[in-house]
């Protein structure tokens, strides 16, 4: 089975221009349109506070390091997962000069998150959880990033074609769940979209 990434789209929520910095909303256990949530609690931070970049777009590899555009520390705020970016020093990128003044201008003012997801399951409504729900409750934050494009409420997006993809995993198969878990557990390492 192949390795997964999965991206969730948030927005901006506070600006400091002395400190150059910025807060976004990253997480909330709101449903989006693909109908799926991250359980907050679920949330592993452990590998990003090792490496805590902020990229433009998702591009976190490749021969350009100007697409890292800053540093940041991520952390919990009520029903809220926070990412607060300090961008790099002015005249030292670019791009992150570039972002920056976009994001000061209301022009970006989108974020989104890059899981390796470990975990998920069919919501439960004894649980007061969508049964038509998928939700994903245990996952490790890789990176964050800066980007153009939210999409619902809060503003995540997710692609349809993985959506349909877990929905399929999570389908009976002639196999007890305790089974069907422990095969997903083996096969589910990271969602790349």
């Amino acid at each position: 089975m192949q390795e997964r990434t999965i991206t969730r789209q948030a927005e901006i929520r506070g600006i400091n221009q002395e400190e150059r910095t910025a807060e976004f909303i990253i997480s909330s256990e709101t449903i989006d349109r693909h109908g799926t949530v991250f359980k907050l609690d679920g949330w592993d931070l452990k590998t990003y506070n090792r490496n805590p970049i902020v990229c433009y777009n998702h591009r976190s590899s490749g021969d350009n390091p100007d697409t890292i555009i800053g540093t940041s520390e991520v952390y919990r705020d009520g029903d809220l997962l926070i990412g607060k970016v300090r961008f790099e020093d002015e005249g030292d990128n670019a791009l992150a000069d570039k972002v920056w003044k976009k994001v000061n201008k209301g022009i970006l003012k989108m974020s989104s998150v890059g899981a390796r997801v470990h975990d998920y399951r069919w919501g439960n409504p004894d649980k007061g959880e969508d049964s038509g729900t998928i939700y994903f409750t245990r996952q490790e934050l890789l990176e964050w990033s800066v980007v153009s494009v939210g999409s619902n409420p809060d503003a995540f997006k997710r692609s349809d074609e993985f959506v349909e993809e877990i929905k399929k995993e999570l389908e009976p198969k002639g196999m007890n769940v305790a089974t069907q878990s422990l095969l997903r557990k083996a096969k589910v390492k990271n969602i790349t979209l």
